[in-house]
């Protein structure tokens, strides 16, 4: 199983192109495979006279600058995802080249802008559906049918409370996107406080549960108290964070394996071979003998050219006589 890593910005670049760049450096080098921002043109979020307005006046930045970061980060060699929340953001996806958009909770009912998305040149949509109800769900799903499409639970609560997390929404979501959609995956917006041990653990959970996809915000430094720092790492918090996720996700390992040995590592082989006990006889046994299931028994020997499954000895005719308590050889018959 991988697990993709975002690393989720936000606002928290508060209109800047430095510090954008700064925080495409710093995901980049934590390892998350993905950094996110929110493309924000005020009039596409609110009308004038909204509490908020300002301050979404002061995220915009030009395209050009947007256009750097994207290539700024192609540089560093981590993905570039822009949450969009109008036409004009996804023409600008478009245009400078972003393959994959995240439609925000604020968006799982406008229609028109799912519409827009889905007739786009965009690969993959990141659809939020913190907050949302099954039907509006459905309903985006089958509008995005034709595009590889993230689902992502989990909502923004300055931090959320443990308990609103409701990670075993997985089930449900995965039941109903199944039967619209084919190319999907489940994934986690993670919202813990970082300032206790939940920080790593939920996460950790919601990849337990099943989920491919994590978002974590990150932040240059929480004392800084930028936008959207509430539930927010530190650089080497966040490259601690990575690294715990990436430990946790191989220690699933593979969840449709087939074969009848799961596919075992190397040294769960070696484990086998060496709690496995030997076939050992309970009596004298002498050439010509016909073993039956009590002339033999398990036991762990010093012997290394051993039989380990005592079924395949039952009925067999012996070649050489064998003491009791001693192993049988595989050249015995």
């Amino acid at each position: 199983m991988k697990v993709e890593i975002i690393a989720e910005m936000a606002q928290g670049f508060e209109g800047s192109f430095n510090q954008a760049k700064l925080l495409v450096k710093a995901a980049a080098s934590a390892g998350a495979n993905a950094v996110k921002f929110q493309l924000v043109y005020a009039d596409e979020l609110a009308t004038n006279d909204y509490l908020h307005y300002n301050l979404f006046k002061s995220l915009e930045m030009s395209d050009e600058d947007w256009n750097s970061i994207n290539k700024y980060s192609e540089k560093n060699k981590i993905q570039l995802y822009l949450d969009i929340f109008g036409n004009k953001g996804l023409n600008l996806c478009q245009k400078i080249g972003v393959k994959t958009v995240k439609l925000h909770p604020t968006d799982i009912t406008n229609i028109s802008l799912l519409k827009s998305v889905s007739k786009s040149k965009i690969k993959k949509v990141i659809l939020g559906i913190g907050g949302a109800n099954i039907d509006e769900i459905e309903k985006a799903l089958i509008i995005l049918k034709n595009k590889k499409v993230d689902l992502l639970l989990g909502f923004q609560s300055y931090p959320t409370e443990n308990c609103d997390n409701h990670i075993f929404r997985f089930s449900k979501v995965s039941s109903l996107a199944l039967k619209i959609h084919k190319n999907f995956r489940i994934g986690f917006a993670d919202h813990a406080n970082p300032n206790n041990q939940m920080k790593f653990a939920i996460a950790c959970t919601a990849v337990g549960a099943g989920y491919e996809v994590l978002e974590k915000h990150l932040t240059l430094g929480k004392i800084m108290e930028m936008e959207d720092y509430e539930s927010a790492l530190n650089p080497d918090e966040f490259k601690e964070f990575v690294h715990i996720i990436r430990e946790c996700t191989s220690s699933l390992g593979l969840s449709n394996e087939t074969s009848n040995d799961f596919n075992m590592s190397k040294s769960e082989k070696k484990y086998r071979k060496n709690i496995r006990r030997h076939v050992v006889t309970t009596r004298e046994l002498t050439k010509g003998n016909i073993i039956k299931p009590e002339d033999v028994c398990l036991k762990r020997t010093s012997e290394s050219k051993v039989i380990y499954d005592i079924k395949s000895v039952y009925n067999k005719r012996l070649k050489k006589n064998i003491s009791k308590n001693k192993p049988i050889p595989k050249n015995a018959f």
